[in-house]
């Protein structure tokens, strides 16, 4: 452990608000509150409680030594002297403090301080827990799916490295990621990680081999509801990714939502996965997404991707190609788009039929069926003019609506490749319109 005797000799004492839990939560009561005498090195400056989790308190903190803030985790004062909280409380901060990755938050220092309570301290994160993120943005939107994933990917590389270590987590879940002001993603609280195989230097805390569920129920794996820790690995953690992705993606969670903690934990053991269809089928989800987060909350571990990474390719491979971009479902006979009208958007086809066509004299000319895969609105769109024609539905249609900021940004409109597009939609309206003319001329 880290501290030298002198830190040890020049302890202080400092005085903490120590709340009571209420009903699950944790609260400050004037009349009940007490205060609780903490003991700390003297190179550190601890605040107010920033929060609390089964078994310790988090504070923001001061290393007087580095001049650098950090965050301080210590055991609670309850379990000091119980061996079985104190071991796992230690593990932690050491397997924490192995893991070495941008995705993970590091750990600095471990001690124990005169009255005998484990404490560690760590990068102090500002920054915004993923379940307050996606409070702010509506499932389906395109910010949500499109960042929420660029989220999940660093999420599952830093899950990714901890399998690679031989640690799985066995606790992910929103509350648990951290996303920080300017882009960075940290995975947190390893407390209830577990060693698959034995890293150097590492405590086997005994927790990590103690029968009983283990991690939270909307996100844990049916073997992890059941409660044999022999019965999981890294495949254990795949499901606990594919829940977060399955919120991502619809806004709600595999078990359905219900008020009382051991009736989801029930539904977790017995496999009672709602389908992310039911859960998507307001809201239009790619059917490729779909097939990926089915796939990742699996009840069998066998039918689950078997690795994290493989699992991470294949959303970084839809993230890539686009299909992340919002839907819209059209009914047969409605017009999608109209002729004269601005052309601020653009549509390839996923289901169904449409056809093209143009009004000339007063009378309809038919220019064409489209179907599945054909793209329509983008000559409009990317040269800022009204729509040429029009197009309805032939039959119950569902496209991938492009904006013009999303197509600037994935084009980089701005620039070269931009201007080379623009040049190429521009020469072919020009032989489009010297076409036509021939054709009226005739």
């Amino acid at each position: 452990m880290s501290g030298s005797d002198s830190n040890q000799r020049n302890l202080k004492p400092v005085r903490v608000i120590e709340d009571i839990p209420v009903q699950g939560k944790h609260r400050l009561d004037e009349g009940t509150a007490k205060l609780e005498l903490v003991p700390m090195p003297e190179h550190l400056c601890m605040y107010p409680e920033l929060g609390r989790g089964g078994m310790g308190h988090v504070h923001p903190a001061t290393d007087r030594n580095l001049l650098r803030p950090v965050a301080l985790k210590r055991l609670d004062k309850r379990f000091t002297h119980t061996q079985f909280y104190r071991d796992g409380f230690i593990a932690e901060a050491q397997i924490t403090g192995q893991l070495e990755h941008p995705n993970i938050v590091p750990v600095h220092e471990l001690s124990i301080d005169p009255g005998g309570v484990p404490y560690f301290t760590m990068k102090l994160v500002h920054g915004t827990g993923l379940d307050h993120w996606l409070t702010q943005r509506a499932p389906g939107t395109t910010d949500r799916l499109q960042e929420g994933l660029e989220i999940f990917i660093k999420v599952c590389d830093a899950i990714a490295y901890a399998h690679h270590r031989g640690v799985i987590h066995r606790d992910i879940k929103p509350e648990n990621i951290m996303v920080a002001d300017f882009g960075q993603v940290y995975v947190m609280d390893w407390g209830l990680a577990r060693l698959t195989r034995l890293a150097p230097a590492s405590g086997q805390g005994a927790q990590m081999n103690t029968p009983g569920a283990v991690g939270t129920g909307d996100y844990m794996a049916p073997e992890q509801a059941r409660g044999n820790p022999q019965d999981m690995d890294e495949r254990t953690d795949v499901f606990g990714l594919g829940a977060v992705l399955y919120e991502i993606v619809s806004g709600k969670r595999p078990y359905g939502d219900h008020f009382d903690r051991k009736v989801i934990v029930e539904r977790a053991r017995d496999g009672r996965v709602v389908s992310i269809d039911e859960a998507t089928a307001e809201i239009g989800v790619s059917k490729r997404l779909r097939q990926i987060v089915a796939k990742a909350i699996s009840v069998n571990p066998d039918e689950r991707y078997q690795s994290v990474q493989a699992m991470k390719e294949e959303v970084r491979a839809f993230l890539m190609g686009g299909l992340h971009l919002p839907r819209q479902l059209f009914e047969a006979g409605d017009l999608i788009i109209e002729e004269g009208q601005p052309g601020d958007k653009a549509y390839m086809i996923i289901g169904g039929r449409c056809r093209a066509f143009r009004v000339v004299d007063g009378k309809r000319e038919d220019l064409g069926t489209m179907g599945p895969g054909d793209v329509f609105g983008e000559m409009a769109l990317i040269l800022d003019e009204p729509r040429a024609a029009s197009v309805e539905a032939v039959d119950r249609v569902a496209v991938l609506v492009l904006d013009k900021p999303t197509m600037d940004e994935g084009l980089g409109m701005a620039g070269w490749t931009g201007a080379l597009v623009s040049a190429l939609a521009q020469r072919f309206r020009n032989l489009e319109q010297k076409v036509r003319d021939q054709g009226l001329r005739r």
